[in-house]
């Protein structure tokens, strides 16, 4: 019984972990920006990139 105990909260905290991160990952707007290797001159997201930036430096 005690198996069946242990397998279930493994597989909860295994559930939990992926919606957390499928949670982080889609509430992220600059998750495409990541793997960028340009330097953003032309990018759509350069502003809000800058706003979250600074919003993280005045915390």
């Amino acid at each position: 019984m005690w198996q069946y105990l242990i397998t279930g909260l493994i597989v909860a905290a295994a559930v939990g972990y992926t919606v957390y991160r499928l949670i982080k990952y889609f509430t992220d707007p600059l998750r495409k920006c990541k793997d960028c290797a340009s330097s953003c001159g032309g990018c759509a997201l350069e502003e809000l990139k800058k706003a979250v930036e600074k919003g993280k430096g005045s915390k």
